[in-house]
């Protein structure tokens, strides 16, 4: 009985030693792929400085792509490590500057610049009220102003003003817009408001066509309408 229980003893022992080294190449694994994790968050804003929503974002190789929620942000638990962001699937319209995640500063901002064709340049027109608050919702057509003052092509612009009472020449394929629109020539521009302007309000218009007096140029690509009481 003594010798059965000794064989026993030894069995149980074996099978501790087995478990235990189990464990211990476990642990070793854990601390392989860097030990305790940590949250690295990554928001995406548009050149306007408005977040962006559905841009995958990768940290480093990985495989996973988490996507930015409403206010422009996706985060992930990683092991503490050095990670250069990524932006999957981004329209071509953008272009950005990478920038890398370390452990001391895992919280980074990625801020997108327009990508327009070569020779195009990307046009702003911005509507305020007469103090100078942005009006949102206003949809905007820029003309292209020909040597004899008559206007020539026009783009209606392909989103309506933002938060920040701008509208651009340029917009993301998901918001409908044709994928010939790269940005635009070159020029001189007239801008007038197709639509959404504020109950009780106009703006100074040419005797032609509605068209502001001012406009757009080459060397000054932002074209202000500033909006005035109705008479």
């Amino acid at each position: 009985m003594k010798k059965i229980l000794i064989k026993l003893g030894m069995i149980l022992t074996a099978a501790c030693l087995v478990c235990t080294a189990g464990m211990l190449a476990s642990c070793g694994g854990n601390t392989e792929t860097g030990g305790e994790k940590a949250r690295y968050t990554v928001t995406v804003l548009d050149p306007a400085g408005e977040p962006v929503q559905g841009v995958k974002v990768k940290w480093g190789d990985g495989k996973t792509e988490y996507p930015t929620h409403e206010e422009g942000s996706a985060y992930a638990d990683l092991a503490s490590g050095e990670y250069e962001i990524s932006l999957v699937g981004l329209s071509s319209i953008y272009k950005y500057t990478p920038v890398t995640a370390t452990a001391s500063d895992r919280d980074k901002t990625v801020t997108l610049e327009w990508n327009p064709e070569d020779g195009k340049l990307v046009y702003t027109v911005k509507v305020v009220y007469p103090d100078g608050t942005p009006v949102k919702g206003a949809h905007v057509e820029l003309c292209s102003i020909q040597e004899d003052g008559t206007p020539g092509n026009c783009t209606d612009f392909p989103v309506p003003t933002n938060g920040k009472g701008e509208a651009y020449s340029m917009a993301p394929e998901t918001e409908g817009f044709d994928n010939a629109l790269r940005g635009l020539t070159a020029g001189t521009y007239k801008a007038k408001i197709l639509g959404g302007i504020p109950a009780g309000y106009d703006y100074e218009q040419d005797a032609d066509e509605y068209y502001t007096g001012s406009t757009a140029t080459a060397d000054n690509t932002t074209l202000t309408i500033t909006l005035k009481k109705s008479a």
